[in-house]
């Protein structure tokens, strides 16, 4: 009975809305289970959740919003999850730290900008496969400290499920296939930001 109270008082005390520099702490914080992070030998790889209300202050940018704009543009963006790949070797972009010179930077480029459903999906504790439903290559040209993928998925049928994978098979990189398994429970736990 104690252990209970403590969890629904430890629940309690969670904050429900942060600002967008907390919300971004907590997302990098991967004991709340909405990042997961891999070391394979030289190379970093780290998928991050990016939730619904990140999007809506980008849209936003910076202005101050009526409570129906925010209702509006949580409904756009909330029919879906995102992910981000980060992609790091020694600190910097793993595209640009390639071995094999400009023959593998070419082609790792046209997987990255092309490809990557090919190679990235999402499952459930159903075993049912989400496709990408779209993705984007942020292209820093080596200027940033790692190469970033967004990754779109439909929650359609995510609703009911315990856990979802992101899934990440070889594509050229060297790192083997890679799984990150994200509770629905913490996905669905992220405060929301105050607007």
């Amino acid at each position: 009975m104690l252990l209970v109270c403590l969890a629904c008082a430890a629940i309690a005390c969670a904050p429900s809305q942060l600002s967008k520099d907390e919300l971004v702490e907590y997302i990098r914080d991967e004991e709340n289970g909405v990042m997961h992070s891999a070391t394979l030998g030289k190379t970093v790889v780290d998928v991050q959740y990016r939730p619904t209300d990140l999007w809506v202050a980008q849209e936003l940018n910076g202005e101050t919003p009526r409570p129906s704009q925010v209702d509006s543009l949580r409904k756009k963006y909330d029919h879906y999850y995102y992910f981000i790949l980060s992609l790091s070797r020694n600190n910097k972009e793993a595209l640009h730290q390639v071995d094999e010179g400009f023959g593998q930077y070419s082609e790792l480029v046209q997987t990255l900008s092309f490809r990557m459903p090919e190679y990235v999906t999402l499952t459930t504790a159903a075993q049912d496969t989400i496709p990408v439903g779209d993705f984007m290559l942020n292209r820093t040209y080596g200027m940033s400290s790692a190469t970033e993928v967004l990754f779109v998925f439909s929650r359609e049928k995510v609703t009911d499920q315990e856990w979802v994978q992101f899934n990440l098979n070889e594509f050229g990189l060297g790192i083997g296939n890679q799984r990150f398994r994200f509770k629905r429970s913490d996905l669905e736990a992220v405060p929301a930001l105050a607007f």
